[in-house]
């Protein structure tokens, strides 16, 4: 049977709910807790962005994919495609040049068609940026925080891997602007076959870097190769990178990959892609991009990142519910006592869930099904264990857990 259209959402659009939402939301209040204290302000960008002022500053990858509308006053508008655009658009409304830097932290949704066979259009990006900086201290500061995150998320193999757009720049000068366009889209698509036949169709000066660089690729080593092929202090950025992260116990999870790309109008410096979980899976990425700041006529260095929470949310630990996690029945209390009881039960730590059924049954067996470990009975004031249906006095418990 055809489900009935007032149930359907629109093609392109998923609703999350139950076990993975709850996994999201940990992963979405963990980012917020950890950037905030660390100075990086919660930002709420709108949903709507004017086309005059977002198409030609967004990366032309992401041009085609973007969702165009008209708002109710008639604005040529898009959906929100790209959330670092919007926080350098903010900074350069709102803050003169000496409060700067400006950072900011996000957990919101964006718009974007996928590329086929994909359908989904819509999905929840979380990401910092730090805005207005100078000096080799923000490469590091936004590197350790992330991977800090990451391991705080119980995510397994945890692979940091950076380059830096200009090398590639410096391979690509002189270069046909087609053929530098081709040869960009085919290292970030991972398509060999397409990149050395743009090669094969340059002058051969061009071949011997070019030929070499997919290849540049592993552990510190590489960035010996690197110097060797791109001239002396050619990676000096990415070796100061290695060596702060290296001092403070993160190197390990550091790899490179030099002929790492992306829009070369775009980014401006060290890039990094984030890999993580059981199977490897990619989890977002970021760079420095002053060019972009410099077209809002804002001086200094600007770096970010995102990261696609349902990918977070998949590859970080599977946290089942802890002991302080419980479904709560009201036992037949007056619903004022039962709700003080409650309000106590939370401000010792607990999240709970109230259940008002009559049945004591009916309640127990709600809470299985919710995938709850206890239950609570606020009448008798006693705990039971649903996977053994051992039962405690609930202060005794209390004064165990806490």
């Amino acid at each position: 049977m055809a489900t009935p259209a007032k149930n359907r959402l629109p093609r392109g659009c998923r609703a999350v709910g139950g076990a993975k939402a709850r996994a999201m939301e940990r992963c979405r209040r963990l980012f917020m807790s950890r950037f905030s204290s660390f100075g990086y302000h919660p930002f709420l960008p709108s949903g709507l962005q004017l086309i005059q002022a977002t198409w030609e500053r967004l990366p032309s990858s992401l041009r085609g994919r973007t969702i165009c509308l008209t708002s109710p006053f008639g604005e040529p508008c898009c959906l929100r495609a790209d959330l670092t655009l919007a926080a350098v658009a903010y900074l350069g409304a709102h803050h003169a040049p000496q409060e700067r830097p400006l950072r900011l932290c996000y957990a919101e949704r964006v718009f974007r068609s996928s590329p086929p066979p994909g359908k989904n259009f819509e999905g929840t990006q979380i990401g910092a940026e730090l805005l207005g900086w100078e000096g080799e201290g923000a490469d590091v500061e936004i590197l350790s925080l992330l991977i800090r995150f990451l391991i705080s998320l119980g995510i397994s193999d945890i692979i940091v891997v950076l380059g830096d757009i200009t090398l590639f720049r410096r391979v690509l000068q002189g270069i046909p602007s087609e053929s530098a366009r081709r040869l960009t889209l085919a290292l970030q698509e991972g398509n060999l076959s397409d990149y050395r036949s743009v090669v094969r169709s340059l002058p051969s000066r061009f071949a011997a870097p070019l030929e070499e660089l997919p290849f540049l690729k592993g552990g510190a080593e590489i960035l010996d190769q690197g110097e060797r092929l791109f001239g002396y202090g050619s990676v000096a950025t990415l070796k100061n990178l290695k060596e702060n992260l290296d001092d403070l116990g993160l190197g390990d999870r550091i790899r490179f990959d030099l002929s790492l790309a992306r829009e070369l109008d775009y980014y401006s410096g060290p890039l990094f892609d984030i890999y993580g979980g059981p199977s490897g899976m990619a989890l977002g990425g970021g760079g420095r991009y002053d060019t972009l700041l410099s077209e809002f006529g804002i001086l200094g260095q600007a770096l970010g990142f995102g990261l696609n929470l349902e990918s977070l949310a998949e590859a970080s630990a599977d946290e089942s519910r802890s002991p302080l996690q419980a479904m709560v029945w009201t036992g037949g209390l007056k619903a004022s006592q039962a709700l003080d009881q409650a309000q106590r039960l939370c401000d010792d730590g607990f999240e709970i869930e109230l259940s008002w059924q009559p049945s004591e049954i009916d309640s127990r067996r709600l809470a299985m099904l919710r995938g709850f470990s206890r239950w609570i009975d606020l009448g008798t004031r006693r705990v039971v264990d649903i996977a053994t249906e051992e039962i405690r006095p609930l202060d005794d418990f209390l004064k165990e857990e806490l």
